[in-house]
């Protein structure tokens, strides 16, 4: 009966209209902080101190990296709180030390210390893209869709009093994060292994040379990542990878970076920037990290590798399919190309939520109010840039205003560009709704940006067109794609909040619901007190529940069961309990009826629990018949 309590909660969600963007989406309370208004973290260290930090920063290339780190004070400020903790505060990541401004990594000291739920975390300052948006709309689009992420915000940066400019303020997974994201309550994660270094594959073998145990004291302990890498490329079915890994949730992840046109995690040519991690019941899943490099950002045909597009001519990549993108993974393959139909319906259920011009492109408005004077004055006052080895981008409060809408800006200095944050989205929306046939035009939000029913031919549109190069000045130029986009305005009306079913942490849903205690009135038991009726009444046969001074479900069988015990089926009405008379509900061919939920018009089965086999039907639960076994 527990797993049924949430799925009565997931049911109540319908469609809805004027709904907050973070409606049904669990979320850290940093983060919840962060996007209601812009935090100070004021650090305070000796100056000498700080002094040998600068000194370190001094590099050119990511392998001079240092790691350097100091113990520190910080005090964290918030629509006028004032908190003080004890850090660690490292320069920190992979190339961003390389540029001008670079990251810095911090974790809370103090076992039970948080910083609002979030132990490590990392600052970056996202030079090397326009908009200052990327990492924080893509991470977003993967929570809203149901999809484990780390979480994204913004700060403003002080050392010693120093004003250091404004920062994208995001997680880092460790065990801590693990243990907070899957409830993995094992005193030690020894089976989360990272995957940083470039040039990372499957099947020829890299992944057993390149990726590690993030867990420091753990290093040699690769036997269960290796024996998982030769069991994928083992792999020749569905079912193979199934036994080892949650399945629907990887193919999810890779719906996710085909939309977002990333070339630097699993499908690209880096194949790096992403976790593997064993849960508890010994699936493996994936987690992807580090996304400024998303949404059409230094994409070049020459990472292509035996793609037809490879040695040509500039192209427009919002019009490559998953199958030109992704470099020619077996498990690819098997998954998806020799048959989407599972694909499609992921894909469909992230456009559908989130990735359509409605739902983002107003939330993209909203960010970008958010942050826009921050930005503005961290790069008029270009603080914080201490590497004066370092790369400068030199972008500029016009190029954040330019390319967080439809500007694709390519600075030829440092040899990086970006498609405009909306022109990319609307464009791969446009090329997604054409090859998997999703609806764009209907004014019902029950079909607006779903899939169409049976699925129309698929439809490429072209990705060779004329692509024009406006030069601004010795450093940048502006991009223009030959096919401009109509003017569009996004329709806040439109919502999809329905809690995601589709390819979301298995493991993570039975641990959850297991866990589930009902949210309705206190549970009615033999010693609740009715009110003394004024004479003595014998209760109707049908409404057993008189008894225990509460009243008849009004809708009698037709009501929902939120809890069965040893007196009957309750539901309730109007925040009170109420009996559901003697209904036969053993004999219905589908069991979770009961519960509201409908028959399922297929046999495929998602979920098994005591109450019975559960399907998905139009992105919410059903119950499976009895008679498909």
């Amino acid at each position: 009966m527990k797993i049924s309590k949430i799925f009565t909660a997931i049911s109540c969600f319908a469609l809805s209209v004027n709904a907050g963007f973070w409606d049904n989406v669990e979320r850290t309370e940093l983060y919840e902080l962060t996007e209601k208004s812009i935090p100070e973290m004021r650090i305070t260290l000796p100056e000498n101190t700080w002094k040998e930090m600068v000194q370190k920063a001094q590099i050119t290339k990511q392998t001079q990296n240092t790691d350097f780190e100091v113990e520190a004070d910080m005090k964290f400020i918030y629509e006028g709180n004032e908190e003080e903790y004890a850090i660690n505060f490292k320069l920190g990541g992979k190339s961003s030390p390389e540029f001008s401004k670079p990251g810095y990594n911090i974790k809370i000291k103090g076992d039970k210390q948080t910083l609002h739920g979030t132990k490590n975390f990392r600052l970056r300052s996202d030079q090397r893209e326009a908009s200052m948006m990327r990492s924080k709309i893509t991470t977003d689009i993967l929570q809203k869709s149901g999809l484990i992420a780390i979480e994204v915000g913004y700060t403003e940066l002080y050392v010693n009093d120093e004003y250091m400019g404004f920062w994208v303020i995001s997680d880092s997974i460790k065990s801590k994060w693990i243990k907070r994201k899957f409830g993995d309550e094992s005193k030690d994660i020894k089976t989360l292994y990272q995957c940083k270094n470039d040039g990372i594959r499957f099947n020829d073998g890299s992944a057993k040379k390149k990726c590690v145990n993030a867990n420091s004291e753990y290093t040699d302990y690769m036997e269960p990542f290796n024996n998982f890498v030769d069991q994928v490329n083992a792999a020749t079915t569905r079912e193979d990878l199934e036994k080892i890994m949650d399945v629907d949730n990887f193919m999810k992840y890779m719906a996710w970076e085909w939309l977002m046109g990333t070339w630097d995690h699993f499908l690209g040519p880096y194949g790096h920037n992403l976790y593997w991690y064993q849960q508890p019941n010994g699936k493996w899943v994936y987690i992807p990290y580090d996304h400024d490099i998303e949404l059409g950002q230094d994409l070049w045909t020459s990472f292509f590798k035996n793609k037809a597009y490879n040695k040509g001519s500039d192209i427009d990549f919002s019009n490559v399919s998953f199958k030109d993108f992704e470099l020619d993974h077996p498990i690819i393959k098997i998954l998806v190309h020799n048959d989407d139909t599972r694909f499609r319906e992921l894909l469909g259920d992230i456009i559908s939520k989130v990735f359509n011009p409605d739902t983002i492109l107003a939330h993209i408005d909203d960010v970008k109010e958010l942050i826009s004077p921050y930005v503005k004055k961290d790069r008029e006052t270009n603080a914080g840039r201490i590497n004066k080895l370092g790369k400068d981008t030199g972008y500029t409060y016009e190029h954040f205003l330019l390319n967080t809408e439809y500007t694709y800006v390519y600075n030829t200095g440092a040899g990086l560009r970006g498609y405009g944050l909306k022109d990319w989205i609307r464009r791969r929306y446009n090329f997604a709704a054409s090859y998997y046939g999703i609806n764009t035009n209907s004014s019902s939000p029950e079909e607006k940006h779903k899939l169409i029913e049976p699925r129309p031919e698929p439809v490429s549109l072209p990705y060779k067109v004329k692509l024009t190069t406006q030069k601004i000045n010795s450093k940048f130029s502006y991009i223009s794609i030959e096919n401009k986009l109509p003017d569009y305005t996004p329709d806040r009306n439109y919502s999809d909040d329905r809690v995601p079913v589709l390819g979301v942490n298995q493991y993570n849903l039975e641990r959850k619901s297991s866990n589930v205690s009902p949210t309705e009135p206190t549970e009615p038991t033999q010693s609740t007190q009715p009110v003394e009726p004024t004479q003595s009444i014998e209760p109707d046969e049908e409404c057993w529940s008189e008894v225990f001074g509460y009243k008849c479900c009004s809708k009698g069988c037709n009501s929902k069961v939120y809890l069965i015990d040893e007196a009957g089926y309750w539901g309730a009405e109007n925040g009170e309990w109420c009996g559901i008379p003697t209904c036969n509900y053993e004999s219905d061919e589908c069991p979770g009826k009961k519960y509201g939920y409908p028959c399922c018009e297929k046999c495929d089965v998602f979920l098994t629990d005591k109450d019975g086999a559960w399907g998905v039907q139009n992105s919410n639960w059903c119950s499976v018949k009895d008679s498909c076994f």
